[in-house]
């Protein structure tokens, strides 16, 4: 048994001694977005909207910490997201027009929503929600991703997003969902979008078009003439409102490529930081538990033999595991470094994320941090607009308790 017994020892502490071994990961298969083998009818392409995304940020400093989150990192990430999601869609040849948008624009037909769950350069999980303008949720999942470690090898022009096999998997499941809606489900949902924007804008004119049930799903109930000219003021302002969004969606687009260099950097460094952190910290825990065991095994070998030999194997192993637990504390070190390293990366590429200002209609927007609530301003001011140019109150002027005013005739 003590011949048994010092074996074990002998054979955990070479173990604790050696370390961990860093190990290549292997490139992932790559995943394409499904492109349109033909043109789709106009009427049938659905016009998407990529919402800003939530960005989660925990208020704890040492949350922040520990799991690697830089906020003003987060916070781009929040706008970088989305626009890979639109490139993907946009690219696919199934859809209308694809915009990254604030999260308060409701003018389109089919909305992604999104919150970031973990990011780091190992890692990419969102949780994604798409519903359409009628209120009916398509799906609401959570995409989990690893990076593809091809992309931070190649350094030479414009690498694949390490985390696009995602963005490939999402734009296949909308595709797999809108497939299953019939002609007149998608004209439909268009045209609802066109109403819900109608009578967010003027409710005194527009809101006895749709209905909506205690779920939150928009019915058509009645339609304008074709020839109604209050609904044609109101697609012209409709007009406005996507060269607005155009126009946002492009900044948008410029923060992401001005930010997709320095990302990426950050990306492929906090990938190895976080790699070298991994197996340090495996290294320090095996070494700590292998060397404590050594140590355990040693005292019990002294404590069963009376022979010289055996009494110098324990001493042996007892420093041996005191020495691997030493190193174990070592390690524990290098993980701090690391720590600090990534730290250190996050604050370099904060330093290059700067708030983006864009004059819109005499309007002063700042796409980083308010866009939305300039988003909301310019909204009011198209209330104003249509007020200006129809001389109907945006809002029903009837007092409390009576009823609002009938709607303008129409036909349908």
């Amino acid at each position: 048994m003590n011949r048994n017994t010092l074996a074990l020892v002998i054979m955990t502490v070479a173990v604790a001694m050696s370390g961990c071994v860093m190990h290549e990961t292997r490139p992932l298969p790559r995943i394409h977005a499904n492109q349109a083998s033909s043109e789709i009818p106009p009427e049938q392409l659905l016009d998407v909207g990529v919402r800003l995304f939530d960005e989660n940020l925990p208020e704890e400093e040492k949350t922040l910490e520990r799991e690697h989150i830089f906020p003003e990192v987060r916070k781009a990430e929040a706008r970088y997201i989305p626009m890979q999601i639109r490139n993907t869609l946009e690219g696919t040849g199934h859809w209308g027009q694809v915009r990254v948008m604030p999260e308060d624009a409701d003018a389109l037909d089919v909305y992604v929503s999104g919150k970031i769950l973990a990011s780091t350069g190992q890692q990419l999980d969102v949780e994604v929600t798409v519903a359409d303008a009628t209120g009916r949720t398509w799906f609401s999942k959570t995409y989990e991703q690893v990076a593809d470690t091809r992309s931070y090898k190649d350094t030479n022009g414009n690498p694949r997003d390490p985390f696009q096999n995602l963005y490939s998997t999402l734009a296949n499941d909308m595709l797999a969902y809108r497939q299953q809606l019939a002609s007149n489900d998608l004209e439909n949902v268009r045209r609802v979008a066109q109403l819900k924007f109608a009578s967010d804008l003027a409710p005194y004119a527009f809101r006895s078009y749709l209905s909506e049930d205690k779920k939150g799903a928009y019915r058509v109930t009645r339609l304008p003439a074709e020839s109604d000219p209050l609904m044609m003021r109101m697609d012209r302002i409709r007009e406005r409102d996507y060269l607005l969004l155009d126009t946002i969606n492009e900044h948008y687009s410029l923060f992401a490529d001005n930010m997709s260099e320095p990302y990426t950097n950050w990306r492929r460094y906090s990938y190895d930081e976080l790699e070298a952190k991994d197996d340090a910290a495996r290294s320090a825990l095996t070494r700590k538990l292998l060397g404590a065991a050594a140590i355990v095994g040693g005292l019990m070998i002294g404590g069963e033999t009376n022979t010289y030999a055996g009494r110098a194997a324990a001493t042996g192993a007892i420093f041996g595991g005191a020495y691997a637990v030493k190193s174990g504390f070592d390690k524990g070190a290098e993980v701090k470094m690391h720590s600090d390293s990534l730290q250190q990366l996050g604050e370099s590429f904060q330093a290059e994320i700067q708030p983006m200002i864009v004059e819109v209609e005499g309007r002063t927007l700042q796409l980083q941090g308010t866009a939305e609530e300039q988003f909301r301003e310019w909204r009011q001011l198209l209330k104003e607009l249509y007020e200006n140019e129809t001389g109907l109150p945006v809002q029903a002027p009837a007092a409390a308790g009576e009823a609002a005013p009938p709607a303008p005739a129409s036909g349908g």
